[in-house]
């Protein structure tokens, strides 16, 4: 552990409504809940039972804590579908100790940030377990839900509020009619300073991105962040041309963002535990072809010696076009190593060069070789996967209504 800060990098030079700079790896706090696993017994933690004095609560806030202070990873970015309002919770519990009050001087005081340091994001659509209850776009529920969010972090205003998971929606429609025209009056109100969208399929994006531009005559969204599109097995984000448009049939969905003045962030550069040496949850959606050549992938490392994850990391990390990577960091230990390889870009200049080159700079000899056999297209894991390198984020809501109407 080198306790480096991670590098700051341009974001936003042409929006003033977002950030000019964000930390190379921002910290996803989905690991701040018992959302994604059951490991640490925390299955029956919930938002009427969450305390800042229970132990893993306590552990948690240390660990944002740590991340923030330690390691300079000022962004926080949340939901209150995270442990259905978990996360959000114990985030709030961490800020009050983060955040400048604005009484009192002494030396606690003096380590702490103003709210201006830190940028907070969270989203909206997305919230409780049980499916009758799980989405809601109406502009009603848009509304409080960010009023909620705003209470539970303790914040007077979040950075960036995303429509979670838009691909689930009913419709479009009820996005134009009721959701967008809700987090435009949240932006007015001041309790938001930007507006996002966030989901994984990036057809759905872009026709919504588009949609919305048409319907309010103006660019809606600032950013997109987008999950499992840049990492070693799916390049999709810069490599499929499949979102025809008044401008080109033939963009990227980066590109298309690039000329809309729609700024990138990127999550899950492990594709949601697929790039690591234990491998994915039971309900990861990838289907199985997938499943196997990431197992593939792991066992060559580990033949050659080098830590799968480590290389997934600095692989998603080392693309100029996007702005910050989410990760999700359970506590110190595992913000360490991700603050660690971020520290290993100090000296890059991603304004000015080429993935590959940052790639050089960045990855030991070793790294390099095996990198080098992962993505060949001829012998390496994913060589033979054609279509089958990511999942279909349209059948999975499709599945999901189906379910529902049956009920």
């Amino acid at each position: 552990m080198c306790n480096n800060k991670v590098p700051q990098r341009s974001y936003s030079e042409n929006n003033t409504n977002l950030p000019k700079q964000l930390p190379l790896v921002g910290l996803g706090c989905s690991s701040f809940s018992s959302f994604f696993s059951s490991e640490d017994n925390n299955d029956e933690l919930t938002v009427d039972t969450v305390s800042r004095e229970l132990p893993v609560v306590i552990g948690w806030i240390q660990t944002i804590q740590h991340a923030v202070l330690n390691r300079g990873i000022n962004l926080l970015d949340t939901a209150p579908w995270y442990g259905h309002g978990v996360s959000e919770t114990v985030v709030g519990y961490a800020l009050d100790t983060i955040i400048l009050s604005d009484e009192g001087c002494d030396q606690a005081q003096q380590r702490k940030l103003a709210r201006s340091d830190l940028i907070i994001n969270t989203k909206v659509g997305r919230y409780e377990a049980d499916v009758l209850k799980q989405f809601d776009f109406s502009y009603e529920t848009t509304i409080k839900s960010v009023q909620r969010s705003l209470e539970r972090m303790n914040c007077s205003y979040i950075d960036v509020i995303q429509v979670h998971d838009p691909e689930f929606a009913p419709s479009i429609s009820i996005l134009l009619k009721e959701t967008i025209p809700a987090l435009l009056e949240c932006k007015r109100r001041g309790w938001a300073r930007a507006l996002g969208l966030t989901g994984y399929p990036l057809d759905v994006q872009h026709e919504i991105l588009v949609k919305a531009a048409s319907e309010f005559n103006t660019i809606v969204f600032d950013q997109s962040l987008v999950y499992c599109h840049n990492n070693i097995h799916d390049n999709s984000l810069f490599s499929v041309y499949c979102f025809p448009s008044e401008r080109a049939a033939t963009d990227t969905f980066a590109g298309f963002c690039q000329h809309s003045n729609i700024n990138l962030m990127a999550a899950a550069p492990l594709s949601m535990g697929l790039l690591t040496h234990s491998g994915p949850p039971a309900w990861h959606p990838a289907p199985t072809v997938l499943k196997e050549a990431c197992v593939k992938a792991s066992k060559l490392c580990a033949s050659e010696g080098v830590n799968i994850s480590s290389l997934a990391i600095l692989y998603s990390l080392s693309h100029p076009s996007i702005g910050c990577t989410l990760l999700g960091m359970k506590d110190e230990k595992e913000v360490d190593v991700a603050a660690d390889l971020a520290s290993r870009f100090s000296t890059v200049n991603f304004d000015k060069e080429s993935q590959d080159s940052i790639l050089d700079q960045v990855l030991t000899r070793k790294e390099k070789d095996v990198l080098e056999k992962l993505l060949d297209k001829t012998d390496g894991p994913f060589a033979q996967l054609k279509e089958d390198y990511r999942w279909d984020g349209r059948k999975a809501a499709r599945t999901f209504w189906e379910l529902v109407d049956g009920m």
